[in-house]
């Protein structure tokens, strides 16, 4: 059980989880195009995201305090290295048109965690008011905008509206992180819930959540329909139910997950259709 547990906190402060979550809605738009992409695509996606999120996270650390990092951070470091070089591997397999993407990605987000000297003595996380943003920015690219370039689809071809969606959804995904960290996080960032207040973020949540039913009923497809809308009731509900005194693992790991369980439904509704064809 200690086994158990010790593993399931490996696997969220290792970013593994959320690089699950990137994957899920990464293999979702390629679902909606009716593709199925490439297995150097989605391991590119993945190692990419386990080693964008632990950078941002434990660079700091791993700089300042090598000597004295716990094994726990070791562990993390070492399978970051791992990630690396793995991103590194595939990235030379997947098409020229993903490379440039990928690498302003990473541009973004190394200065996300690190300042450009040159320019500002501030991160892009440290910037006012503008993280959630960057990190719904880099998701959208990231789970929206790449995987039609892996399906094929030229820039004129791209379909910017579900990159618009994914933007909105993942800042409304992201108030749950910002209302648990309203009290913690520095006053200079001024996020959302330290500007407006815990109910009008809930509010401005909700009206985000409205948007994307609108979007969403545009859609002819009942499998993405049904599962786009059953998505949006846990992404209202874990919004409602959200609170600074939550767990760290009701937004870790129960927020997080929702991309994972909107892949899943899609998934499970998609093979009942098919059953329910013969």
């Amino acid at each position: 059980m200690i086994f158990l547990k010790r593993l399931f906190k490996f696997y969220i402060n290792s970013s593994l989880h959320v690089a699950c979550s990137v994957l899920a809605l990464a293999h979702l738009t390629l679902l909606r195009l009716g593709g199925s992409g490439s297995f150097s695509f989605f391991c590119t996606v993945f190692f990419a995201a386990v080693f964008g999120y632990n950078f941002v996270k434990y660079f700091g650390l791993a700089k300042f305090h090598y000597r004295s990092l716990t094994t726990k951070l070791k562990e993390i470091q070492t399978l970051s290295i791992l990630c690396l070089i793995g991103f590194i591997f595939y990235f030379f397999m997947i098409k020229n048109a993903l490379k440039l993407s990928l690498l302003v990605l990473g541009l973004i987000t190394f200065f996300y965690g690190m300042p450009l000297k040159c320019v500002s003595s501030k991160s892009l996380r440290r910037i006012t008011g503008l993280k959630i943003y960057v990190i719904a920015f880099v998701w959208a690219v990231t789970t929206s905008f790449l995987p039609q370039l892996e399906n094929g689809l030229e820039l004129a071809d791209i379909h910017y509206i579900w990159i618009m969606e994914r933007f909105i959804f993942i800042l409304v995904l992201m108030l749950p992180f910002e209302i648990r960290d309203m009290y913690f996080d520095d006053l200079k960032l001024s996020t959302i819930p330290q500007r407006i207040g815990l109910y009008n973020t809930k509010i401005l949540g909700c009206f985000g959540v409205f948007l994307l039913f609108v979007f969403i009923s545009q859609n002819t497809n009942a499998v993405a329909f049904i599962s786009s809308s059953l998505t949006l009731l846990f992404l209202l509900l874990f919004l409602t139910k959200s609170r600074p005194d939550r767990s760290v693992y009701f937004t870790a790991f129960w927020v997080e997950s929702l991309p994972i369980i909107w892949w899943i439904m899609w998934f499970v509704l998609d093979k009942l259709k098919e059953s329910c064809t013969f």
